[in-house]
This record gives structure tokens, sequence and C-alpha cells, in this order.
């Protein structure tokens, strides 16, 4: 593919790469970094206090740290706005623009001659506002990261599913003796429903993750913390993250709403260790029920099928990786798009 001048736009939350939580900043940082090393000149616009062999461009010198509400925050604060902005003042110095902003990119990718593609790593959440602002943008490049993201009536000229660095995941034919939970402590994320799993199933739980819902931590969470059955690790490094998914029986993700990937199953997969899911979003693209893991509906189902997890070949679970969720995928799949919009 010739080279390309490339824009890869993030809001400035965390800085690239992510010490800790970041999925999407993962996956940012790795597309970026794959495109540079394949010859592209690619400016990543991100919080100044990011890491990266692209160009970095901010300015703002130093992230703005995690948010429990971003679109809260958008209404009293102007600087992802800001970031936004500045990085589409710009788009005459390149040939292509990657917009991982969410929303906050539409309106200024309209207005600038420079081609834009879109990819939203969070799921829409269906409000009037948000639905208003989709539609008057329908027309614009979108790519989605599962097929069950495609359901908006929107241009999506193809779906690249997220990709992983394989060699920052070491892979154990050793079954486990210990659940995993990982992600986000929210309702809707399944740490409660994984509580009650594994105490069904007669098996320690351990749960790595940011808390992003104090209230819904200390009420429902933290009293069923008892070290014992029940252990919180808080929140883990990339590292620390994989030699936990290495170790563990099983991963759980019994969520409860159309998460539009999922990296936590790619990740626990390419260790080794299946996941036991509910199927919602883009569960049934990623997990292959009965091989790399098990699809339930109900917590009986998901202790019933966690009995089985012994029977599944864990080379299975990295071979499925490998087949289609790495970051060299994930970048053929950009790359193709580039070439789509740009006609090459």
């Amino acid at each position: 593919m010739q080279k390309l001048k490339i824009a890869q736009i993030i809001l400035p939350w965390i800085p690239l790469p992510a010490k800790k939580y970041g999925g999407t900043e993962r996956i940012v940082y790795t597309l970026t970094e794959e495109l540079v090393r394949r010859g592209h000149e690619v400016t990543l616009f991100a919080a100044g206090d990011s890491q990266t062999n692209a160009k970095l461009d901010s300015i703002f010198p130093k992230s703005f740290g995690l948010q429990d509400n971003v679109k809260q925050m958008l209404v009293s604060n102007f600087n992802p706005l800001r970031h936004v902005a500045y990085a589409f003042s710009k788009a005459e110095q390149f040939d292509i623009i990657h917009s991982h902003a969410q929303y906050l990119g539409l309106p200024f990718s309209s207005l600038v001659k420079t081609p834009t593609v879109h990819t939203f790593h969070r799921v829409y959440e269906g409000t009037d506002d948000e639905k208003g602002l989709l539609q008057q943008f329908k027309d614009l490049n979108f790519v989605s990261i599962s097929n069950s993201q495609r359901d908006l009536g929107l241009n999506f000229i193809a779906t690249v599913y997220n990709g992983i660095p394989l060699e920052s995941y070491e892979y154990s034919e050793k079954v486990g003796d210990y659940l995993f939970w990982t992600g986000r402590i929210l309702p809707k994320k399944g740490v409660v429903e994984s509580i009650e799993i594994a105490k069904k199933f007669g098996m320690k739980l351990k749960i790595a993750g940011v808390v992003t819902d104090g209230i819904f931590f200390e009420k429902n969470i933290n009293p069923l913390i008892d070290g014992e059955h029940v252990e919180y690790l808080g929140e883990l490094s990339q590292k620390e993250m994989a030699s936990l998914y290495k170790g563990a029986y099983a991963t759980l993700f019994p969520i409860s709403w159309r998460e539009p990937f999922g990296l936590v199953m790619a990740e626990s997969l390419v260790c080794g260790t299946p996941v036991v899911a509910f199927p919602f979003g883009a569960v049934p693209e990623i997990i292959e029920d009965g091989r790399t893991g098990f699809i339930v509906r109900t917590i009986d189902e998901a202790v019933s099928s966690l009995k089985k997890i012994p029977s599944l070949k864990r080379e299975d679970c990295r071979k499925l990786v490998e087949e289609k969720f790495t970051v060299i995928k994930m970048t053929d799949g950009y790359e193709g798009v580039y070439r789509k919009v740009l006609g090459l």
C-alpha cells in the first residue's frame, strides 16, 4: 500500500499507551504503532503525556483522567471539544483522518475536505440527542468493531475487529483454580452476577478493575469481598492482567448490555483461558460456543457450563485470536478502509 499521511484522533482522557485501564487507548496505540512500522506518516492527536513512535500533537500537556460520566463532563468542560477542533484544524496536512473521538468528531469531519473515518469504541446509548446527531451525520464513513454494532442505519463501510499484540500475552495449557472477572465495575458489566456464579460453582473469584461507580461498588460489591471466596485486586497493569488471565480456570463475562466488542474476551482467549459469557453485543462473534467457551443466558447455565471447561482445548482459544483478533489483522483491515475511502 502506498504510504499515507494519517491523523489518529483520540480524546485525551488517558495517556497512550495506557498503563492500566484503557481498552480504547490500547487499541488506538497499537494501531498507530503498527501503521508507523509499515512506513506511514502518522500524527497522533492525544494527551500530551502520551508516548508514541508517531508524531504526537496536543494542545494539552497532560491527560484529564478517566471520567465516570463523560457526557456530563462535556457539559461543563470544553477541553475535549477544543482538542478535537484543534486536530481537525490541521486536516489539510493529511491524506486521511481516523477519528476515535466518538460524537465530537462528527460535525468537524463534515466540514473539512480531508476524508475521515469514524470508529466508535463505546456503545451508542440511544438517547434522543444521540440519535439525532447520528442521523444528521449518518452518511459519513463509519467503521464498526463488530457486526452487532451495525444496526443504526449509518454508512458502515466495513467491520474491523479489535486486535491485540500476541507478544504481550503468554499462553498456558494449565487449567487454573480460580475464576476471573475484569472491567469497569458497573452494573451492566456483570460483576455481581460473576460473584453469584462463582459462589454457586464453588470456586474463588478474582476481580480486577477500576471503580467508576462508587455507590454501586460500596453497596453491592464491597460487602461480598472476603479475600477467601471473592478477592478484589484493584486496577492492574496489562502485564498483571495477562498473568491473571493465564492462571484462571475461566473468565466470566455475564454482561447485560450490548458491548460493541469486549476486549476482555480476546485477552482471555489469547492466554488459553475459555470465557463464559451472556449473549449480548459482540459475544457471539468472539466466543465459539462449545469450543473456546460457552455462551449462556442464566446464572445456572453458567454454573453448568463451568463444569465442562476441562473438556475444551485451550490451544483452540489461542488459535482463534491468532486467526481473527491480532494487531496485524486489525491494521490490515483499517488500511483496507483507508484505501476504499481514498479510492486507491
